[in-house]
């Protein structure tokens, strides 16, 4: 009996592209690993480093895949220089400056930083020059880095507002996944071109291209059913402004629920259109300005995005909000009247215009909204906010919000019949659908399942023009 209870075995012949994909592949796992490899390995790396930073052929394109890719090249380059004594492909990566590789990689890293700060003009210049060096040059990597800067490149124009420049990128990234097979590739930048169509309204366009991404899906065995889902509201018409129901991260249509499992229920707004990364990055800015006190500012940074995006009801709802700060009731309520145009229900603009025009007439008092404002955004603790509700119906026994206010604390503090008490009264004066909405549901909440009188607050709800997110919780309870 030998020495060693197991024979080692010889040592297997690797070509340089099989110890490329290993070195890559356990970049993806334990530090040791990716350590011994290198270690084994690097006389190879080595001596065939000019193949070691390309790019393998036929390598998925997609922005997810090329991102992965070159972080891993990085890590096994970084662990061969350091821990291995071997830095040919660390100094091929990274020794000269202009080494369009590292340039590249510079730029996609940076590219989520700088949209937040708004360099999206730029950007651009500078992808469209990344680009045209990428098709100077010859190799795998310059073919691939083309086909990744240009996904980008239409990404930032399309986030821009700019959705029509935005196609010619996503084309030509498409055509070049066409020619290798790339299928993860044809698949996104097809995800792209939809988005785009969608966003400039051409429906003939769109449902041509959600044909294709079904028909790919299907050739290649991958499931298609979101696909089909998708050109099925296409084709029956998307809303503007929809409700959707999400459990436990499972995002379903309302018209598709037919009964309810346990899990967690959330309601999320979905339009017939992408929200744009600079418009929402503008809100953000928006947002934080006006939280500050400066509401001149933070309308300045709404009109922007809504010049970006014309059609998001976002920065035109802040910017309302921050009218009514302002005491412009007049323009807020126009505001607000325009989010119910482009995006019909959003959030609470219904209710919002029912109070804009009150403050306008009269017939809301600016106390009535500082001390509403306050009982809904203000961060009160409980008994404070309770006081503060008590003390308002007593001056405004009749203005309807405050009833819907009180019972919802009522309600978290476990005094159902209060609750439901409070909940009554505000429906016997409430004179705006949106508001109703939001009461009806609430009582139908608190009121025993079997109760005849919960089924007749649910199907008033449902019939309401109000709100969408009351609407939706009645048809959920409506079949609960």
């Amino acid at each position: 009996m030998g020495w060693w209870p197991f024979s080692q075995g010889r040592q297997e012949d690797l070509t340089p592209e099989d110890v490329r994909a290993r070195l890559i592949a356990a970049a993806a796992g334990p530090r040791w690993r990716l350590r011994a490899l290198c270690a084994r390995h690097k006389g190879q790396v080595a001596a065939h480093v000019d193949l070691m930073r390309k790019m393998p052929e036929g390598m998925a394109t997609d922005p997810a895949s090329l991102d992965r890719y070159v972080q891993r090249l990085g890590a096994v380059a970084q662990c061969l220089a350091t821990e291995c004594g071997a830095p040919e492909l660390w100094n091929e990566l990274c020794g000269t400056p202009d080494n369009p590789l590292l340039q590249w990689e510079r730029w996609y890293k940076e590219l989520p930083r700088r949209m937040e700060q708004l360099e999206h003009d730029e950007l651009i210049e500078e992808g469209r020059s990344l680009l045209e060096q990428a098709r100077s040059l010859q190799g795998q990597a310059a073919r691939q880095n083309e086909v990744f800067l240009l996904g980008r490149l239409g990404e930032l124009l399309f986030h821009s507002g700019k959705a029509s420049d935005a196609i010619g990128p996503f084309e030509a990234a498409l055509t070049r996944c066409r020619e290798v097979g790339d299928i993860e590739g044809q698949l996104v930048y097809l995800g792209n071109l939809l988005e785009a169509h969608r966003s400039l309204g051409d429906r003939g366009a769109m449902l041509a291209v959600a044909d294709e991404l079904i028909e790919l899906a299907r050739r290649n065995g991958n499931d298609a059913g979101p696909f089909e889902s998708r050109a099925r509201r296409l084709r029956d018409g998307e809303p503007p402004c929809r409700i959707v129901c999400v459990r436990d991260g499972d995002e379903r249509e309302l018209d598709g629920l037919s009964s309810l499992v346990v899990g967690r229920y959330e309601f999320q707004f979905r339009r017939n259109r992408m929200t744009l990364q600079k418009a929402s990055a503008l809100v953000q800015q928006g947002n934080a300005l006006a939280t500050g006190g400066r509401l001149a500012d933070a309308l300045a940074k709404y009109q922007e995005a809504a010049e970006v995006d014309p059609h998001d009801p976002d920065p035109l709802y802040q910017a309302g909000m921050c009218l009514l700060e302002l005491g412009a009731y007049a323009q807020a309520r126009e505001s607000f009247e325009e989010v119910e145009r482009i995006a019909p229900g959003w959030f609470r603009c219904r209710s919002q215009i029912w109070l804009a025009d009150s403050l306008d007439n009269g017939a809301v008092t600016d106390d009535q909204y500082r001390i509403l404002r306050a009982l809904e955004h203000g961060g009160l603790d409980p008994k404070t906010a309770m006081r503060i509700a008590r003390e308002a119906l007593d001056a405004h026994p009749d203005f309807a919000p405050f009833h819907l206010a009180l019972g919802e604390l009522q309600q978290n503090q476990g005094e159902t019949d209060a609750a439901i008490a409070s909940y009554r009264k505000g429906l016997e004066r409430v004179a705006e659908p949106d508001l109703e909405g939001r009461l009806l549901c609430s009582l139908a909440g608190i009121l025993p399942p079997g109760s005849p009188e919960r089924k007749t607050l649910i199907e008033r709800a449902v019939g309401l023009k109000g709100s969408l997110v009351a609407q939706a919780m009645a048809s959920l309870m409506a079949i609960s």
